[in-house]
């Protein structure tokens, strides 16, 4: 199979019997993409983006996927870690195994490298509750780049210093106090033309 009708079929897949006719979307119009970042965008643009990233990995030998201790490989891996009581979630894209040594990586479509290292550092969390390691590296692969952004060092966020902001989340998830985001949100969220916060109001 082509990586078209890769793509084809996962989308199909993934989509089900949602209607996206009338979908929200994302980005700016442009030259190129007057409809802005629309389902047409990501069907051209998907299929690229996967070849990409395979040309990626031939070309960085070095990074091998790495086979968690209970034989899972660390594709989209699936961990629930409990923190404080709390079930924390996750799907982590890829964990790599680079000369004897892991970094975990989160696979981004977006146009900007993510300024926080937060999601990297859960990630790091979950790994090392889960299976008993330690994990000192992550990254971004930025799809619109074909890369990975520069790796970080993931060692100063400590178990105490997470378990401090996930118990603090989860207090203010029961008492139902949700802060705006004001950097992210611009982007993503559909609800900026009622937010007092907002700098970009939706027409």
């Amino acid at each position: 199979m082509s990586t078209q009708q890769l793509w084809d079929q996962a989308w199909l897949e993934s989509k089900g019997d949602i209607d996206l006719t009338n979908a929200r979307v994302g980005g700016r119009a442009t030259k190129a993409n007057p409809n802005k970042e629309d389902q047409a965008f990501w069907q051209n643009a998907g299929p690229k983006w996967v070849e990409a990233y395979i040309e990626w990995r031939k070309a960085n030998p070095a990074w091998n996927i790495w086979t968690a201790p209970d034989g899972n490989r660390a594709i989209e891996l699936a961990l629930t870690p409990v923190i404080k009581d709390v079930a924390v979630k996750m799907i982590i894209d890829r964990v790599f195994d680079v000369n004897g040594e892991l970094v975990i990586v989160d696979l981004k479509t977006s146009q900007q490298t993510p300024t926080s290292n937060l999601q990297l550092a859960f990630y790091k969390l979950g790994l090392e509750q889960t299976f008993g390691i330690e994990v000192k590296w992550g990254t971004y692969y930025m799809s619109r780049g074909s890369n990975i952004s520069e790796t970080v060092d993931l060692s100063e966020y400590t178990y105490d210093k997470m378990e401090y902001l996930i118990e603090t989340f989860d207090k203010a998830r029961k008492a139902a106090l949700f802060l705006p985001n004001t950097n992210s949100c611009q982007y993503m969220c559909g609800l900026t033309e009622y937010c007092q916060f907002s700098t970009k109001k939706d027409k």
